[in-house]
């Protein structure tokens, strides 16, 4: 690999940077507020709110410029999403990270410094940062294992901050290449709909940030974090909480847990998947389900400053609130968490039994835990499963807990009735009406208040297809009662770029 092609970050590089999720989530959304009134639409990195009612958009970020999975809050009064910025000041870049980041970025470059102060020849890329081990915050356990972006930042620190003996050992033309590459980071904003404009940034960082969550009181966002170092494909990624406010920095919640998390229906803790133990080179790996308190009785933050003294945690600040485990899983990093009604959890995980060295199943169902009485319950029918082909970690859920929406294959659309003597599977758009040449479904399907669903159909979709022998011009997104009724077709007077699906 050429210089230029390991340190450039352009824009587009974020997003090569998913590659290892094909096949496991798709890279577009579209989420609702609770009554349906608001949603948050994010396509190519571009992102829009759409009226609920009308179906109008308001562009808030153009294409390739935000991460994945942005999401809007219960009431719709907030969005949050994952911001990708252009350095033009990196000294100024800089300062926004945390203080443990940048720490990092310069105990690396100074390993790199040492490095290249000792070679003979340098030539025409600058050496690994190589043979050490992150330190703990940042949970990096394997050697010469760190990811592009982190590279490219420590590189930059490196050349921009080099005396005349560094800056006469690796030559100017190196110097000059090395300062000329685009360079990105990434930041947590949150903006109110009423006013987009309005934003506030809640965390900056020289990786990617992902998939932010409200707390139903909206009182604090999460979101799931690159690690710099290890493989996210295998470990997963870094969990951090913040007060919706800015007043309080962010924390990390866990290292390394899998992307889908969510805090309990009385915001006063999280729930997440964690791999336990360090090898992760395997197949099946065992895991936890995990709750983590966030807020006490009083609705404090259960956080502290790290004492200046203290020399076992590079992070500023720590959190305090215990934690719990709650169940055994078979972990896998793209797998999913949502907190329902009444202290129920529910997750993603293959089906074991212990003592066993290997799940049952490869693909994962969908289990809940009740954290009221311990108990453990798998949901999902022989028939749901097989309906579902591999997507039930894309599984949404009702407001009162009682109905899972489940995609399919070539995108079909199902809802799972959880009912107290049996469970029935209600296909809404099947095969017949789907689209597509795989089981990944294009856009997951989402509920639009209590009783509607959201759903991109294809072409021959009768849902839109006003002649029988004609189809439609373009893939469209519908609007659908729990029985499978058209009740609107929310895209209609969008433009053809934002309908723009490969199959």
């Amino acid at each position: 690999m050429t210089k230029k092609k390991l340190v450039a970050l352009l824009l587009v590089v974020w997003y090569a940077a998913v590659i290892f999720f094909v096949g496991c989530v798709p890279e577009d959304s579209l989420q609702w507020s609770q009554d349906g009134s608001v949603g948050i639409y994010s396509k190519v990195g571009a992102l829009y709110l759409v009226d609920g009612n009308t179906g109008s958009l308001t562009q808030v970020e153009p294409n390739e410029s935000t991460t994945f999975w942005p999401a809007i809050s219960p009431d719709g009064s907030v969005f949050a999403y994952g911001k990708i910025v252009k350095v033009d000041d990196f000294k100024k870049a800089l300062k926004q990270f945390r203080p443990e980041r940048v720490k990092l970025i310069k105990e690396h470059a100074e390993i790199l410094k040492r490095k290249v102060l000792a070679q003979k020849v340098i030539g025409e890329e600058l050496p690994t940062i190589g043979t050490m081990h992150c330190v703990s915050s940042f949970g990096c356990d394997r050697k010469d294992d760190f990811n592009n972006e982190h590279v490219a930042w420590v590189q930059r620190y490196l050349v921009e901050n080099a005396d005349s003996q560094l800056a006469e050992k690796i030559g100017p033309e190196l110097i000059k290449e090395t300062k000329e590459q685009e360079l990105a980071f990434c930041q947590i904003v949150i903006a109110p709909t009423a006013d987009p404009n309005d934003r506030k940034i809640l965390a900056s960082d020289s990786q990617m940030l992902w998939h932010p969550r409200f707390s139903p009181d909206l009182k604090f966002v999460s979101w799931a974090a690159d690690r710099i170092g290890g493989d996210i494909f295998e470990a997963g990624f870094d969990l951090y909480v913040a007060s919706s406010d800015g007043r309080t920095p962010p924390v990390l919640v866990e290292s390394a847990v899998a992307i889908g998390s969510d805090f309990r229906d009385d915001s006063r803790a999280i729930a997440y998947l964690k791999p336990e133990g360090e090898d992760l080179d395997e197949d099946f790996v065992i895991g936890l389900l995990v709750e983590r308190t966030i807020i006490d009785a009083n609705a404090r933050f259960l956080v502290r400053k790290v004492d200046a003294n203290e020399s076992d945690t590079d992070r500023e600040y720590i959190l305090t609130g215990s934690t719990e485990d709650l169940a055994c899983v078979v972990y896998k990093s793209w797998m999913n968490v949502l907190c329902g009604a009444s202290g129920r959890i529910f997750f993603t995980s293959a089906e074991m039994s212990l003592p066993s060295s290997r799940p049952y199943e490869d693909e994962p169902t969908v289990f809940c835990c009740d954290t009221v009485t311990g108990t453990i319950s798998k949901l999902l029918s022989s028939e749901a499963l097989d309906f579902a082909e591999g997507n039930c970690h894309l599984f949404a859920l009702s407001q009162d807990s009682r109905q899972i929406l489940l995609p399919g294959s070539y995108n079909s659309v199902g809802i799972y009735d959880i009912g107290d003597y049996r469970c029935i599977l209600r296909v809404l758009v099947d095969e017949d009406k789907s689209f597509g040449s795989g089981n990944l479904p294009i856009l997951a399907p989402q509920w639009k208040g209590p009783d509607r669903i959201s759903c991109l159909v294809g072409e021959e979709s009768p849902f839109i297809r006003t002649d029988p022998n004609t189809p439609h011009r373009r893939k469209e997104i519908v609007v659908l009662d729990t029985d499978g009724k058209l009740k609107q077709v929310i895209s209609k007077d969008w433009p053809d770029k934002l309908l723009d699906f490969n199959n």
